[in-house]
């Protein structure tokens, strides 16, 4: 049987909680969640990476079992990923993120690039238009006011947080920043992605140095799922090629 160790790491400002398995694996592969979720649903993924990887996947603050925090922010949740990894003396990982998880990801690669062996962004983007700015912060306010009640209270603040950041990426986009993300890139996107689209999965490709593009075109949003065996195939082979997996 698969043992996972199920602690909480106490930052200082936000205890956040993690899962981890395959401690005995010289690679570290680190997921990170979509919007207002947890990773606790990366654990049924934890008997096939684990015989890979060390594989560890986390609460974002304020979200699943991590404590509330005072400040939320899209630069804070990248800290508190470094600082998670620091606690659990990971000095690189692969880092995955779906979604806003994505969004993340590439906040974390800019701001902690000695960090990242290599990143993985699924079903994301670095910039959004008018429309889908609007919408994304509309989600939010609709927690803010209670008309979505599928958002428990304790959640309602980092979910807030991470729609107006997604919102933001219209007139903050990431994207002219990419070009300094010169680690491995592994960009998969699905074509019938109604949630991101995959144009934002091409515009990250094109202008990360060091990308891969897989477009998954019968595929929806968050391919670590929507093509659970054809992903796990691709990352292998993907990592293999970029000398992460030997």
């Amino acid at each position: 049987m698969l043992s996972l160790a199920m602690p909480d790491a106490n930052l200082g400002d936000v205890t956040i909680h993690y899962e981890e398995a395959g401690l005995d694996k010289p690679m570290a592969f680190v997921f990170c969640h979509g919007l207002g979720g947890s990773g606790a649903g990366f654990v049924q993924h934890f008997d096939f990476w684990s015989q890979h990887f060390r594989v560890v996947t986390w609460d974002n603050r304020g979200l699943g079992q991590s404590s509330a925090a005072a400040k939320y922010n899209l630069p804070l949740y990248a800290s508190d990923l470094a600082r998670l990894m620091d606690r659990l003396g990971i000095a690189k990982a692969i880092v995955h993120g779906v979604s806003w998880g994505g969004v993340l990801v590439q906040q974390f690669a800019l701001d902690y690039p000695d960090k990242c062996a290599a990143i993985i962004l699924d079903s994301t983007s670095s910039e959004v238009n008018v429309a889908s700015s609007d919408g994304w912060y509309a989600r939010g306010e609709a927690v803010r006011s209670g008309a979505n009640t599928n958002v428990t209270p304790e959640h309602a603040e980092s979910f807030i947080a991470e729609a107006r950041a997604v919102a933001g990426l219209r007139e903050h986009p990431l994207t002219p920043r990419l070009k300094e993300i010169t680690c491995p890139a592994l960009v998969v996107g699905g074509g019938q992605d109604g949630v991101a689209g995959a144009a934002g999965s091409v515009i990250i490709a094109r202008n990360l140095p060091n990308a891969r593009l897989e477009i998954f075109q019968d595929a929806g949003h968050g391919i670590v799922n929507q093509k659970r065996d054809e992903f796990r195939a691709l990352m292998l082979e993907w990592a293999k090629g970029a000398g992460l997996l030997g």
